[in-house]
């Protein structure tokens, strides 16, 4: 299991860290007991360009050890969060998947995928992060009728009523998204967490 949390750094900033980076202590999403660490793995980001160092967090009563997944990555993912995220607006905007590809420098192939992935799971998506809208205070989003719209519309809508709330303390956009979903929006799992790092509710991510 992954835990997503809320990484201030950037890629490179990440990366060039190494084994160095600072990560906090998170709580165990099972008991809620503050975790240690339990040395990680590398990853690769951004095309191949960069190589970072993922963290583990070891939850001793319950036996068990997750990833801590900066917030610019998505479970399953290479790319970071802010480029998918944004072919994904693209694509809900009008744009062609091969020209939003075109745009972003990912293979059309890539971008197809992330694009099937959020059809698919786009109205659980909407409704979902509509629903922390209210739960965040804000008035409830006006939504387009058509899913994948509606989808990116609500996470927009989402980080506008986080950002009145929480202020500076409010992640940018699509890393949000990451927190929210527990780094799944794109994935296949179908059991959501119940907390995110940071106290970030999750909604559910099931398609």
């Amino acid at each position: 299991m992954a835990i997503v949390w809320p990484c201030p750094l950037n890629v490179d900033e990440y990366a060039a860290a190494g084994r160095d980076v600072e990560v906090p202590r998170v709580a165990c999403p099972e008991c809620r007991r503050p975790m240690t660490f339990r040395s990680g793995y590398w990853r690769k980001a951004d095309r191949d360009r960069l190589r970072f160092f993922v963290c583990r967090g070891q939850c001793r009563p319950c036996d068990r050890s997750h990833a801590l997944l900066p917030a610019f990555c998505l479970l399953g993912r290479l790319d970071t969060v802010e480029v998918i995220g944004a072919v994904l607006a693209r694509v809900a905007a009008g744009w062609g998947v091969r020209r939003a590809a075109a745009e972003a420098g990912v293979p059309h192939s890539t971008a197809r995928d992330w694009r099937r992935r959020h059809r698919a799971r786009a109205p659980a998506l909407a409704v979902g992060l509509a629903g922390l809208v209210a739960a965040l205070g804000g008035p409830a989003p006006r939504l387009s009728g058509e899913p994948e719209r509606a989808a990116v519309e609500a996470v927009g809508a989402c980080w506008a009523a986080a950002s009145r709330r929480f202020g500076e303390r409010t992640p940018p956009l699509w890393r949000m998204w990451s927190l929210l979903t527990g780094g799944t929006a794109l994935g296949t799992a179908t059991n959501p967490l119940s907390k995110a790092a940071g106290g970030w509710v999750l909604m559910p991510s099931s398609p």
